[in-house]
């Protein structure tokens, strides 16, 4: 059997699925869409893909697509991710999923009354090096892990009318760096109890910079931070009474992660990414797909609204407050 996908969007990150998608056998990349017709067409012709559409609704309209990965801007993710739905579609949403919590809420409902699979795209969880790192924290060699520390940073743009720093697009480090530092804090720690964020705002009102710790039941706290201003070095600490591991650059895509117990010699675990690392939470989509299911058992719904109460109070603290935030209150 193949999937037929449909791309809603034509930039770096939809190309690169593209590129993705033709690494997994059962997938066939039918159709794309933008805004501007000559956008599509120049994405179409570039990566040989029949159909072109200057709509996201001509797309939801096209009978052949099977599912939509939806790579819009993050303003859009909820009403294209609903549109594609309800037009029984299955949806592939990049991250992150929501501007906020209602807006995420009402992605599931969509996708539950419409019967239809949708899965937030955090490629990091099926990564080779994460699915072996889970296996590696399953042993608990760390015994009870008191820290986690992780952060993504890069010196982005100034711009004002660039996606990151634009509040009418969802722009702000939390939502779009962030969500890979709370990944790997849930990944280790699970769900957190309390929230303390600091950080700096650009003159627009979206954060340039944040810092968050989270406390945790056990004990534990989490240290994570997000930058648009600062190249960090994007590592992963993971600190427990009997050693640390640390994920390697670039930790949301990292090659390895090293094991250092006390007393003993690290042991470092390499996974070379032979191929576009996009494929692997595709192969998640088709075989949830083929077993009738609406979300993910590895990434469900209940774990993606958690990233955005988790972001909606960060936000909170920090200040950060989108339009759609109106209707949430």
């Amino acid at each position: 059997m193949k999937f037929r996908w449909g791309i809603a969007g034509t930039g770096r990150i939809a190309s690169d699925f593209v590129d993705g998608l033709r690494q997994v056998p059962d997938a066939d990349v039918v159709a794309v869409c933008s805004r501007s017709s000559d956008s599509a067409r120049e994405f179409a012709n570039r990566r040989t893909i029949a159909r072109a559409y200057g709509s996201y609704e001509a797309l939801a309209d096209d009978p052949n697509v099977d599912i939509v990965y939806v790579a819009t801007p993050n303003s859009r993710h909820r009403s294209d991710t609903e549109m594609y739905l309800r037009a029984g579609k299955h949806v592939l949403c990049e991250k992150p999923f929501a501007l906020n919590l209602t807006e995420a809420k009402s992605m599931v409902r969509t996708a539950r009354d419409s019967k239809r699979f949708v899965m937030e795209a955090i490629w990091s969880r099926f990564l080779p090096v994460y699915v072996a790192l889970g296996a590696t924290l399953e042993s608990q060699p760390l015994g009870r892990v008191t820290r986690v520390e992780a952060d993504f940073g890069f010196v982005a743009p100034t711009d004002a009318h660039h996606r990151l720093n634009d509040p009418a697009l969802g722009g702000g480090s939390v939502l779009d760096l962030g969500i890979y530092c709370l990944h790997v804090a849930r990944f280790v720690l699970g769900g957190h109890e309390s929230v303390h964020a600091v950080g700096e705002l650009n003159n627009q009102g979206v954060d340039v910079d944040a810092t968050y710790t989270l406390g945790y039941a056990s004990g534990a706290t989490a240290v994570l931070r997000s930058s648009l201003k600062v190249a960090t070095p994007c590592v992963a600490t993971i600190t427990g009474e009997r050693g640390t591991i640390t994920v390697e650059r670039r930790m949301h895509v990292s090659p390895g992660f090293t094991v250092a117990l006390n007393d003993k010699a690290a042991v470092y675990h390499r996974h070379d990414e032979n191929g576009q690392g996009l494929r692997h939470q595709v192969f998640e989509v088709h075989r949830c797909i083929e077993q009738g299911f609406i979300e993910s058992p590895r990434l469900s719904h209940a774990e993606t609204l958690a990233y955005a109460e988790t972001m909606d109070e960060i936000r909170r603290q920090l200040g950060v407050r989108y339009a759609s935030d109106a209707a949430a209150t």
